[in-house]
């Protein structure tokens, strides 16, 4: 269309979508089993056909012929307080009989939150780019452990790009960032095996399978503004879930990136590596003790009326108290003891992967032990055992870990810019208990 001062309008290509908007009683409930569900239906109306896709041909719209639909559009809003809860399973023993227990991390967010869903259905030369992405505001999250307490963040965004080649074993590219703002997570040791569990759960249940092998790497980003990362520091692994009279170790600043990547590229590698790249500004380290710690009153004591100088004896501030604080708060009896300006925090860690249990005995045997087996009714009856016969026989009072390679791990932390530490010893003490548990 040409307008009349000779500029030319092109109309926008068609969008199918759906909009839906949720209002007061809302509970919203996913999991991998409602994930399990939604692939089936993919499967249904888009079946896999293992064949390159074909490029979208852009041809400009001729008046009478109807126009190529590009996308569909999926949105949610949020017009009041809801509920969101993430449901999963995971085997356990109960009287001798294997049961499900569910477990789940339940969010409460308030209005205002939403989620969008972009899928393409056109191709371009190097594929397509399914884009989700939404909000969380006021968001209260909660797990279904003894120990509840989880995340609260005043906003919470998320974005989550998915790239396909148009061939359907190249490797794709799973892009997933987190923004949150103002946001307290309680960080505990059980959550490693929690969300492990989930991860299990969510992932699929099929050996793998060389043929249908996909490389695929998965990119994360986690992002916060003010933030407070509290750990439990208990003695012996002990948590008080009742009176919440536990020590505390948390990690509060201005500023906390963490970008790492899971590259799931080889078919059952030997190792793996991921790195973990953190940086941190306006960082600082805060204590704290419950009432019935000894040592209590005696570091709040220090923290509010020792007389801190400098070299020149002059008189030396304390810590800034003009930062934003909500669960670490200094008038509750939180002790900051270091603070760091900025620092970086790089982790590699080389492992090696435990390939899945496949039938047997096809998964357990390489093939000179296969060879062996097969040939052994045709073969004198005194033979030497196979090394596969010998591990079998192998207790575990006889299996000794050294003989395997180890898993290797680096740690490199720079803080570029000079820092303030007041070391206490109740502070190397949390330290220790914070490794052990």
């Amino acid at each position: 269309m040409r307008l009349p001062n000779g500029d030319e309008v092109t109309a926008p290509t068609p969008v199918w979508g759906l909009d839906i908007q949720c209002e007061k009683g809302t509970n919203l409930s996913y999991g991998p089993w409602a994930d399990r569900q939604r692939e089936q239906l993919f499967l249904f109306f888009f079946p896999q056909d293992y064949q390159t896709m074909k490029v979208f041909i852009f041809i400009a719209s001729v008046p009478g012929e109807i126009r190529q639909v590009q996308q569909f559009d999926v949105r949610l809003n949020i017009l009041a307080e809801a509920t969101v809860d993430i449901l999963f399973s995971k085997l356990i023993m109960r009287d001798g009989k294997q049961e499900n227990q569910t477990n789940a991390v339940h969010m409460n967010v308030q209005r205002g939150s939403y989620f969008e869903m972009t899928l393409p259905w056109t191709v371009s030369d190097d594929g397509y780019v399914t884009k989700i992405n939404g909000q969380f505001l006021h968001v209260d999250a909660s797990s279904s452990l003894n120990y509840r307490n989880l995340l609260e963040a005043e906003t919470l965004d998320y974005r989550v790009n998915v790239h396909y080649p148009s061939v359907w074993n190249h490797h794709q590219t799973w892009d997933l960032e987190f923004n949150g703002c103002k946001a307290t997570y309680h960080f505990l040791y059980a959550h490693k095996e929690f969300f492990q569990d989930m991860i299990e759960d969510w992932s699929s249940r099929v050996p793998p399978d060389l043929l249908h092998f996909v490389p695929y790497s998965w990119n994360f980003i986690i992002r916060m503004q003010e933030f407070e990362l509290i750990t439990l520091a208990n003695g012996y692994n002990w948590v008080d879930c009742e009176h919440q009279a536990n020590a505390h170790i948390a990690f509060c600043g201005e500023l906390f990136d963490l970008r790492f990547t899971l590259p799931f590229t080889d078919f059952l590698p030997e190792t793996v590596l991921l790195k973990f790249i953190i940086v941190g500004e306006n960082v600082d380290l805060s204590l704290f003790l419950p009432p019935t710690n000894t040592s209590s009153n005696i570091i709040t004591a220090l923290s509010r009326n020792a007389r801190l100088i400098e070299k020149e004896d002059r008189p030396k501030h304390s810590f800034s108290s003009e930062k934003w604080r909500k669960f670490c708060k200094l008038s509750s009896g939180w002790v900051d003891c270091w603070h760091v300006p900025e620092l970086q925090l790089s982790i590699s860690y080389t492992y090696h992967p435990v390939p899945p249990v496949g039938p047997s005995p096809q998964a357990n045997v390489s093939t000179p032990e296969k060879e062996e087996l097969l040939l052994s009714p045709i073969r004198a009856p005194h033979r030497k055992k196979s090394p596969m016969e010998i591990i079998k026989n192998l207790t575990p009072e006889q299996f000794d870990p050294t003989s395997v390679t180890a898993d290797c791990i680096n740690v490199d932390l720079r803080i570029t810019k000079p820092s303030e530490i007041k070391l206490y010893g109740s502070v190397l003490r949390m330290f220790i208990n914070l490794k052990v548990s």
